[in-house]
């Protein structure tokens, strides 16, 4: 009866890797094909790429003044998104004066550590460290899956900081002005009668001219 049980208990212990290095796997490629897609944009547009550095200077203000704020969002052509719980007041305000200091020079707030940048970056070192080692030891096991793991946690953040400060130099925003703020409650409205501060989406709109 205990060989049994020890005998169903490896079984299941081996079902379980393979199903976390299948499952390593298929993340691997995936981000090998599609994540790139989702910050192409901040590469080739250059309203994405000042909308983007103005983002990063928002939350770097807010954080600055309240601490972690856990606000993240996405930069598009005509603005950027905010999710998370904030007063919008707050959030106008420090756009603005994120927007003021990178005209003055401050580039460094242009620069987050929760840039989708990095954090695709961490997935794509992810997958081709990891099909990088599958494809050279030609075994697939969790010593692999552990390996590729430690490469990308270690050069991810080097590499998407480099990134970050490259974007940013060719975000000229000289002439981005901020014309206006949107925010929406994330919650349903049963949700949003707890005393609790319901998390919100903001939309801050950006425009070019003088």
């Amino acid at each position: 009866m205990i060989l049994l049980f020890f005998g169903l208990l490896v079984v299941t212990l081996i079902l379980l890797l393979m199903l976390v290095i299948f499952g390593f796997t298929m993340r691997a490629l995936a981000s090998l094909l599609l994540i790139p897609g989702q910050v192409a944009a901040v590469f080739t547009n250059e309203s994405v790429r000042r909308n983007e550095a103005l983002k990063h200077a928002t939350m770097n203000v807010i954080e600055e003044r309240y601490g972690q704020s856990g606000l993240n969002g996405v930069a598009m052509k005509r603005g950027f998104t905010l999710d998370g719980i904030a007063p919008p007041d707050i959030i106008l305000a420090a756009a603005l004066e994120g927007l003021r200091r990178l005209r003055a020079g401050e580039r460094r707030l242009a620069i987050h550590r929760r840039c989708v940048t990095a954090i695709v970056t961490a997935g794509v070192l992810g997958a081709v460290a990891f099909l990088g080692i599958l494809l050279g030891t030609d075994r697939l096991n969790l010593l692999n899956v552990v390996l590729a793991v430690m490469v990308a946690n270690a050069l991810a953040p080097f590499v998407g900081t480099v990134l970050q400060k490259l974007l940013s130099r060719y975000a000229d925003l000289s002439h981005l002005r901020i014309v206006g703020l949107a925010g929406s409650p994330l919650v349903s409205s049963e949700e949003a009668a707890s005393p609790r501060p319901a998390p919100e989406h903001f939309e801050i709109r950006t425009a070019v001219g003088e």
